[in-house]
């Protein structure tokens, strides 16, 4: 078992009082489940049944977009269709997508979990700091991995908002904005938000969050890099988990 213990936190001076932010926002595959590979798989997978295959640069990329958004736009491209007509082929093949990623789920051993994850979410949580995840899967889907992760039900996580349930979805600040609503709180909230890829660090940026973390140092400029997630833990909180 794991205990914390208070150090300063880094930049303050002896005395100085940590300034603890209302809510924090986790992406969920870059940050907090490390699953990106069984999701690019299963997107592929479904891509090719849908005589659409990719190759694994483009499809890595894809990977990384809101889920609908990527694929609207890939079929319209690739098969040139208007909008109204791709939407149909767009929903047969995210529902193959998530079906494919659910089927995975259950025949395989527990899911990957970035760590140190549950630790810090557990000390957020204790801090009365509001936890929220966004990402670029449908909530339905996040919620699935969330559950296989064993957070579901566990009070620690407030709010769960996919690409699908926002007009304005990454880049645009559409799910920052509706994780801080669903927690209770206002525009004048402290938001910190830890990001896992270029496009969900201009989101954060674009809502105004107040600190935005990243583990990757080369995303966007703006970020405060983290070189872990106790990393992470000191800069938000003002102590170590060991």
């Amino acid at each position: 078992m794991s205990f914390p213990f208070e150090v300063p936190a880094p930049g303050l001076s002896p005395g100085q009082e940590q300034v603890l932010p209302d809510l924090v926002v986790f992406d969920l595959l870059g940050v907090l489940l490390p699953e990106r590979p069984r999701i690019t798989a299963c997107l592929g997978a479904a891509l090719s049944a849908a005589d659409l295959p990719l190759g694994a640069e483009e499809l890595t990329a894809i990977a990384r977009l809101p889920t609908r958004a990527a694929l609207s736009q890939l079929v319209s491209k690739r098969l040139r269709l208007a909008p109204d007509v791709a939407r149909p082929l767009v929903s047969a093949i995210a529902e193959d997508f998530h079906a494919r990623v659910l089927a995975s789920l259950q025949e395989s051993q527990p899911i990957a979990i970035h760590p140190g994850a549950g630790i810090l979410l557990a000390e957020l949580a204790a801090d009365g700091v509001h936890i929220g995840i966004d990402s670029e899967l449908d909530g339905s889907l996040a919620a699935a991995l969330i559950r296989k992760a064993g957070w579901a039900g566990t009070g620690l996580i407030e709010a769960v908002v996919g690409s699908d349930e926002v007009l304005v979805p990454r880049p645009g600040p559409g799910q920052v904005e509706e994780v801080r609503r669903r927690c209770g709180l206002g525009p004048d909230a402290l938001v910190v938000k830890v990001v896992g890829t270029a496009i969900d660090a201009q989101a954060a940026l674009g809502a105004g969050c107040t600190t935005v973390y990243s583990l990757q140092s080369d995303l966007v400029v703006g970020m405060e890099p983290v070189s872990d997630l106790g990393d992470l833990a000191e800069h938000i909180l003002g102590r170590v988990l060991v």
